[in-house]
This record gives C-alpha cells, sequence and structure tokens, in this order.
C-alpha cells in the first residue's frame, strides 16, 4: 500500500452510520459532500477511513487492494507548500492549483 500521510490518524467508515449521518443532517440543509463520496464508494466497494483536521478539513482515505487515494473536502485554501508537494490526490472545494466537484471526483475514480 502506497504511504498516504495522516492515514494512521483515520477512523474507518462504516455505511450504516454515514446513512445514519445523512438521514438526520440538519433540516433544511443538503448533506455535506464529503458523506455523499463516502456513501458512494462503500456502496462501490471500497474501504473508507476518514481524518477531520481542525475541525474544517476532512481528509477521505479510499481503498481497494493496492490502490489508496486521498480526497481533501473543505471550503477554505490548503497550506500552499503542501499541495505543491501533492499531499493530496484530489482536492474538492476550494484549492490552489486543482479543484474538482464530488461528482467529477466520483467519475474519475470509478
Amino acid at each position: 500500500m502506497i504511504f498516504k500521510k495522516n492515514l494512521h490518524l483515520a477512523k474507518r467508515c462504516r455505511l450504516e452510520k454515514i446513512n445514519s449521518m445523512i438521514e438526520n443532517y440538519p433540516k433544511p440543509f443538503k448533506p455535506a459532500k464529503y458523506l455523499i463520496f463516502i456513501k458512494t464508494m462503500l456502496e462501490n466497494g471500497w474501504k473508507v477511513k476518514l481524518y477531520v483536521a481542525n475541525k474544517v478539513s476532512k481528509y477521505v482515505f479510499i481503498i481497494k487492494g493496492d490502490d489508496v487515494f486521498k480526497i481533501r473536502f473543505s471550503n477554505h485554501l490548503p497550506i500552499e507548500s503542501k499541495e505543491k508537494e501533492n499531499d493530496c490526490d484530489y482536492y474538492v472545494g476550494i484549492s490552489h492549483c486543482q479543484t474538482s466537484t464530488t461528482e467529477e471526483i466520483i467519475n474519475k475514480i470509478l
């Protein structure tokens, strides 16, 4: 497996828990995009781990066989040096270089 920074800090996600979080998400808001992403990946056979940094940025790690991807979900800019070092495979939300939507990342991976 490829090394990904902070993977060891991430907690495993289970479909039942994610479904509950989506179902109980505060109204009138739509569930957070990272929850939809996690649900989609779990339903497609990926192992998923979540690391929440500073209560703001969500780092989702998805694992299947030897494939490991790290996706950052955030509405604020990452540290530019980390982004230039390819700290994450994909960025959803705001970034300095490459920004993707949740749907674009799902389509690239699946």
